[in-house]
């Protein structure tokens, strides 16, 4: 009986015995199933493994953009100069020492004069010497007439003379009146004349040559003189002008003023003029030039004009601003760098020469430049993307970044953003999260303000 109960249970799928595959009654086995609903049934599984990515969109904006090199550079004197003496001598008066202002032609220091004076006295006497031989009491003009000496008029009076006897002497040959000796007598007397006013000349021309070469001592003697008096010198410093106010090559009329950066010598110090010596180091400080080395791969955007913001470690948070004046045109094989000077206004004189500052040259303003929030971009073996909602699906667009802006939103957070050149337009839906989870083409759905997914 209980045998035959067994198999009955067997038989109606009331128990299944080990390793054979259930199959209730009333029900088909997988084989005998319907195939469509077989596909509709894995199609639901894929779909629901391809759940859309919740996700965060930001729309792109437009902000004003500046292209800027940065660079950093050390703050030289516009110009720098090293005055040393002249002649040789006792220094007698200092008449500036470090930090002074001073003006072209201003006295820097005073040289004992009496030696000086005395070479000039000297030759004073020596060129009154010269008119005196003369007959004059003035250095004369180059347009002197030089028959007007004493001498060359006295030569020429005996030479007019004897042409004068010469000529009653013939007249009385006719007569037979002289002698033919007493003739060549006269004609000798002549011939004498002659020479002799010639000779007076070159002895004038010897004598005025020799006053004019102490005329060039006396100068050379008044000069050294004059040098005893060492001052700042007067030079044209070529700066130019702001750009806007007039030509950027247009050189400025406005007078420079140094300041004493070193003193080298005392009073009563002996100096000399060979070898020389290093006496004032004299810096033009109201206009300074930034000497700043700007990586290669911008030797294309650098121009003359461009305008310059500089930050100086000595004035925390002071605007300080420039322009480019020079652009050296070679580019150095060390360091793959050129040169670029920028001038610095310094009516003020608040910065100083030496300086350390950060440089960054302006390139050029765009005023609708498209940016998107810095965590839309996705980096990934050197290559830049960025994803972006379109009709429910993300779209990856490669990017090249532009300039880094911080912006300050309404809640006073910094948030950076960066500029999109390229592949992004204004208004699109760039995605901001989820990015680890999609790829091109990955279905999303957009977080809503209140943080409830929302169907794109």
């Amino acid at each position: 009986m209980l045998v035959g109960i067994a198999l009955g249970a067997v038989r109606f799928g009331l128990v299944t015995l080990p390793g054979s595959r259930a199959n209730p009654a009333g029900t088909a086995s997988e084989a005998d199933a319907d195939p469509a609903a077989l596909k509709a049934g894995k199609a639901g599984k894929a779909a629901k493994a391809a759940e859309a990515v919740v996700v965060t969109v930001v729309s792109a904006m437009t902000r004003p953009v500046e292209r800027r090199v940065r660079t950093v550079g050390t703050l030289h004197g516009f110009e720098e100069i090293e005055v040393s003496s002249l002649v040789d001598g006792r220094v007698a008066r200092v008449a500036h020492d470090v930090g002074d202002i001073v003006a072209p032609g201003e006295t820097l220091l005073e040289i004992d004069e009496a030696d000086f004076l005395l070479s000039v006295q000297e030759v004073e006497r020596s060129l009154e010497l010269e008119l005196a031989a003369l007959g004059l009491s003035t250095i004369p003009d180059p347009a002197f007439d030089i028959t007007r000496l004493p001498a060359v008029e006295r030569a020429e009076l005996v030479e007019r003379s004897a042409a004068d006897t010469l000529e009653r002497c013939r007249e009385l040959v006719d007569r037979n009146a002289i002698t033919k000796d007493e003739i060549q007598k006269a004609e000798l007397a002549l011939d004498t004349a002659r020479l002799d006013r010639k000779q007076r000349l070159l002895e004038a021309e010897q004598a005025l040559a020799a006053v004019r070469h102490r005329e060039a001592v006396l100068e050379t003697a008044r000069k050294r003189l004059g040098d005893t008096r060492v001052v700042a010198p007067a030079i044209e410093v070529r700066t130019f002008r702001r750009p806007g106010e007039a030509k950027v090559d247009e050189l400025s009329s406005v007078a420079h003023t140094y300041i004493v950066a070193a003193r080298h010598v005392t009073e009563g110090e002996v100096i000399r003029s060979m070898p020389a010596e290093i006496l004032f180091r004299l810096v033009v400080e109201d206009v300074l030039k930034l000497k700043a080395a700007v990586p290669e791969r911008h030797a294309a955007t650098i121009a003359v004009g461009q305008e310059v913001d500089l930050a100086v470690e000595s004035l925390p948070g002071v605007p300080v601003s420039g322009h480019v004046v020079r652009v050296h045109p070679t580019i150095d094989t060390a360091s793959r760098t050129f040169d670029v000077e920028v001038q610095v206004p310094n009516g003020d004189h608040r910065l100083k020469p030496g300086a350390f500052a950060k440089a960054s040259i302006l390139l050029d303003r765009r005023a609708d430049a498209v940016t998107v929030p810095e965590e839309a971009l996705v980096r990934f073996a050197g290559v830049t993307k960025l994803f972006v909602s379109v009709d429910g699906h993300a779209v990856a667009v490669p990017v090249e970044p532009g300039v880094r802006l911080d912006v300050t939103d309404d809640t006073g957070v910094v948030r950076r953003w960066i500029e999109i050149p390229v592949g992004v337009v204004a208004g699109a839906g760039v995605i901001t999260s989820g990015l680890a989870l999609i790829t091109d083409g990955t279905p999303v759905r957009v977080r809503a303000a209140g943080g409830v997914a929302t169907v794109p």
